[in-house]
């Protein structure tokens, strides 16, 4: 229950701040934008046979570093923080006149929706609205009698891994509920949680005012304390562990010691495009080919047959989740020593080329018949989508930080480069697609640290010296944790 003036439960936030939708902008506004080349140039680097088909995913291919299922964490983080269903790939668009539909914080707005009296739905009524639901046999998202996922964003249903990690995040969240009734866990901030209040009678109406009044603020309490204590140690795999993974240390270090160089978030914290259109869409060089999900069950990305029946399931297209079909995160990422887990593509200017033709279920807005051939390129889309966004060139860019950019012979073509595909190539040329290259590092670590510290809620502005409290692990807290804790991967 909430009343009229007061925060919902579930949609916390700091007094004087705003968190309703927010905005797109530019890191670099000064910096013009690269000429556009339009479509056919687009087809020359996007299409199948073109200057960034990978073709199938090899062995040669993979990350010496990155486990694969950090190409789906990312995707999630990415839904946490853009969505954007207005732009239109080939029109101009003035990035401060588009409106950001996600909130710019890493609050998993994704997850929690509005709080229970916005978005019941999304809660477990048997908990008092403190906890998620899910589907009974805890392996899928509650859904409807039409098989919708009952989440706060769709399109992590899109795909099968992706969908799983938005499960564990419910899973972990749940747990916390638990553990903090229990008083088996403390808050972030190691204060105690106070025990519940007594129920009150069957004859509600024959209860006390303030009995009432004492449970309700209970569960409101235990959900916002709840999800502190998983945002928390989601920014924390966030800022820690995938970070410095994805842009090195070093560049980490020194965004910790001097700040922010080009980023400015300002008073109402916005989402560069070159991040959206460009620097975050690393990921999809990371991803694969084919998956290995658990012990019994391996699946392409995509049906290799468009017309292929969607079960039983052969391919990691999103839907209904059989428990034969649950992901097995050891797979994924390196947590039982007893299984070597799948390493992600290495990050370079090659894409898989599953990605340059995809299903026309893939393509958002997509109909049957109505798909020109090259937009079913990801690639293509991306180029067009940077063209309509007016970035600037991978080139420009690196000048504007103070780097010597890479020459016309290390990226394989002539004349200004797009960003998306230049910070591409400097991961491959630089650091043998290790990590991102000293442009697109600087464009995501910025955008995602600067987010962070923008947060009145976050714990980098709360509580910069907190670390993790529950698995045990303290400062070395990782995603290894966070899903042994949540439930989805058993016990080391």
């Amino acid at each position: 229950m909430a009343s009229h003036g007061q925060q919902n439960r579930g949609q916390y936030v700091q007094p004087g701040s705003e968190a309703a939708g927010g905005r797109f902008g530019r890191m670099f506004p000064t910096v013009a934008p690269r000429e556009a080349t339009g479509l056919a140039k687009a087809e020359e680097f996007g299409l199948p046979g073109g200057k960034v088909d990978g073709g199938e995913t090899t062995e040669e291919q993979l990350s010496t570093v990155l486990d694969s299922g950090f190409t789906y964490f990312g995707q999630f983080v990415d839904h946490n923080v853009t969505f954007d269903p207005t732009s239109m790939l080939g029109q101009e668009v003035d990035p401060k006149a588009l409106r950001n539909f996600r909130p710019p914080r890493l609050d998993l707005d994704n997850v929690y929706g509005g709080g229970p009296v916005v978005n019941e739905y999304l809660y477990d009524p048997e908990s008092k609205g403190t906890k998620l639901a899910l589907d009974p046999g805890g392996h899928d998202f509650a859904r409807t009698g039409n098989d919708i996922a009952l989440i706060g964003d769709p399109r992590n249903d899109e795909n099968l891994l992706i969908a799983q990690f938005h499960l564990a995040v419910i899973k972990f969240h749940n747990r916390v509920v638990d553990d903090l009734r229990s008083g088996q866990i403390t808050d972030v901030l190691g204060a105690g949680f106070p025990a519940q209040p007594a129920d009150p009678p069957d004859d509600v109406e024959g209860a006390k005012l303030d009995d009432l009044l004492a449970l309700e603020d209970y569960y409101g309490d235990l959900l916002r304390k709840a999800q502190q204590v998983t945002r928390w140690h989601y920014q924390w795999i966030l800022h820690r562990q995938f970070l410095p993974q994805i842009v090195g240390t070093d560049l980490i270090e020194d965004i910790t010691e001097n700040g922010l160089r080009f980023y400015d978030p300002g008073e109402q914290p916005f989402i560069p495009v070159e991040f959206a259109v460009a620097g975050y869409r690393f990921g999809h060089s990371t991803i694969r080919s084919r998956y290995q999900v658990n012990a019994e069950f391996a699946a392409d990305l995509f049906p290799l047959d468009p017309e292929a029946d969607e079960q039983p399931r052969s391919d990691l297209r999103g839907g209904p989740v059989r428990p034969e079909h649950a992901v097995d995160w050891r797979y994924f990422f390196q947590i039982d020593p007893e299984i070597e887990a799948a390493k992600a593509k290495r990050l370079e200017a090659k894409l898989n080329r599953r990605l340059l033709d995809l299903p026309v279920r893939a393509v958002p807005g997509a109909r049957e018949g109505a798909l020109p051939s090259q937009l079913g390129s990801l690639v293509v889309r991306n180029l067009l989508r940077s063209e309509a966004q007016e970035l600037p060139s991978g080139q420009d860019i690196a000048r504007k930080i103070g780097e010597i950019p890479l020459t016309d012979e290390e990226l394989d073509s002539e004349g200004p480069i797009y960003l998306w595909y230049y910070l591409l190539k400097e991961a491959e040329v630089l650091h043998g697609g290790r990590q991102l290259g000293p442009v697109g590092g600087r464009i995501v670590a910025e955008t995602l640290i600067g987010i962070l510290q923008a947060d009145p809620a976050s714990y980098l502005s709360v509580f910069p010296r907190w670390e993790p409290n529950i698995g045990g692990a303290g400062s070395e807290f990782g995603i290894a944790d966070f899903l042994t804790y949540a439930g989805v991967v058993p016990k080391r």
